[in-house]
């Protein structure tokens, strides 16, 4: 191998490290008992400094040295600026850099803007994307309290909860913002294996806690409260795309969550775009739409299918059996066996409901009308209003879903998992970034890991170095 010449700055990081091996490896030969947990920690603290160190010379090689430079078409000026130093962020520690800051050549007293920064890709002015990337993936996986104590337990990302939390969210803003140019990609990226047969569209809710203020009452007065909040549990969206082989077992899945206000409406695009950038990919795909029953959930998903063939439209059968096994209790009926019994009976024919419905109302002519025990009678209403979705035997026979357990799971591992914690409570501003990340990181395939790629790109700028002053557009300074 040709040798390499390494530069002294960097035997100067590296140094430590040789260091702390050559001593381990003499007081090895010795025989005497060790403790290579605590050399190992220092050998890991050791090598951390060298990757920060490292990070910090790298980032300074970006920083140009011409008296202007053009980004996007606009010229800028360097600023001296004595001492011009920030800190930086990285996955080992941070580093502070000497950077250079530029100006607007054309806009007297204009914004500023740092070169070194859009060639590296600096997330939200500090972070280095791999430390970004691994922020967003703690902060759409746990609260920025545990956040603090994973990392301090692995050595890395060792900063703030308040950073860790301000950074995912600003990089789920980001994503929000930036969405809409990649979201057509991200699709024509999901695997589509040649087993796929099927296709299926799921929605639902969830509460989210909700911190929303309230009135100033006496005690808050006394207790220097200026802006008193109460939390309220808001129905949050969910929603899944899934894809399913031709035994209707569930192969890979696109997920969405938004926040109660507004998030019907975005769902619902987001859902409809996606749909049909699946089918245009596989036209042959068999539709499935899977729902509980609530009119609302019903036209979101009337609307996201609407202009393609649906094979099915159906209610959620374990929907559809807890509302039986429910009127049964009350009907002095032991569910357990009921339920069983409704669902082979659903599963063999499709007009199984006109049966199963004959029999509620034989239950109900047990009591006085006006006194059939509630679940009943929202059973035998639940059937009236959705009988047509209920016919599951051809479906299921055909190997197609029936059940929307993965709208269920979406909304457990994502609001429920992430947002529900003890204590928790938040607002719009805060909990649509996460629900965004925790969507992505939930989905199927490279999803994640593209999104947060073009979330780092979106940071970045091509600085092309200008050797010559040319006059300044847009005006003299």
């Amino acid at each position: 191998m040709p040798s390499v010449e390494v530069p002294e700055a960097v035997l100067v990081l590296l140094r430590p490290i040789l260091e702390h091996v050559e001593s381990f490896g003499r007081r090895a030969r010795g025989w005497e008992a060790i403790d290579f947990a605590l050399d190992e920690g220092e050998l890991m603290r050791r090598v951390a400094a060298f990757e920060v160190g490292c990070i910090g010379q790298m980032l300074e090689a970006l920083d140009p040295v011409a008296p202007r430079v053009e980004v996007k078409g606009r010229v800028y000026r360097r600023l001296n600026l004595p001492n011009n130093e920030a800190p930086y962020f990285g996955v080992r520690g941070a580093t502070r850099v000497r950077r250079a800051l530029y100006r607007d050549a054309g806009v007297k007293n204009g914004p500023t803007i740092v070169p070194m920064e859009l060639r590296a890709g600096i997330v939200e002015g500090h972070l280095t994307p791999a430390a970004a990337q691994g922020i967003a993936a703690l902060g759409q996986a746990m609260p920025s309290r545990e956040a603090d104590l994973t990392c301090q337990r692995l050595g890395v990302l060792p900063y703030s909860r308040s950073e860790h939390f301000r950074s995912s969210v600003g990089i789920g803003v980001r994503w929000g913002e930036i969405r809409e140019l990649y979201e057509d990609e991200l699709v024509e990226k999901l695997e589509l294996l040649p087993e796929t047969a099927a296709a299926s569209v799921s929605v639902d809710r969830v509460s989210l806690p909700m911190a929303e203020p309230r009135p100033r009452t006496a005690e808050d007065i006394a207790h220097g409260v200026e802006k008193p909040i109460h939390v309220v549990f808001r129905m949050a969206f969910s929603a899944v795309l899934t894809t399913y082989d031709g035994e209707g077992e569930p192969l890979a899945c696109i997920r969405y969550a938004h926040v109660p206000t507004g998030g019907a409406v975005e769902m619902e695009d987001a859902l409809r775009e996606d749909l049909d950038i699946l089918l245009r990919r596989r036209p042959d795909l068999k539709l499935v739409a899977l729902a509980d029953g609530a009119p609302e959930m019903q036209h979101i998903l009337d609307r996201a299918t609407e202009g393609h063939t649906v094979t099915a439209a159906l209610l959620d059968i374990w929907h559809v059996l807890e509302h039986l096994g429910e009127a049964a209790r009350s009907a002095g009926v032991e569910p357990a066996e009921a339920v069983p019994r409704f669902r082979r009976m659903l599963l063999a024919s499709d007009d199984a409901i006109t049966t199963i419905e004959g029999e509620l109302n034989t239950w109900a002519l047990r009591f006085d009308p006006e006194k059939i025990p509630e679940a009943l009678h929202a059973a035998l209403t639940y059937v009236e209003n959705n009988r047509d979705r209920m016919r599951y035997a051809t479906v299921y026979a055909a190997g197609l879903p029936i059940g929307s357990g993965t709208v269920e799971a979406t909304g457990k591992t994502i609001v429920e998992t992430r947002m529900r914690r003890a204590g928790a409570r938040w607002d719009e501003a805060g909990a649509q970034p996460i629900l965004a990340l925790r969507a992505l990181s939930t989905s199927s395939g490279t999803r994640w890991a593209d999104a947060l790629a073009h979330v780092v790109d979106s940071y970045k700028s091509a600085v092309k170095q200008l050797q010559t002053n040319p006059r300044p557009r847009g005006g003299s300074h």
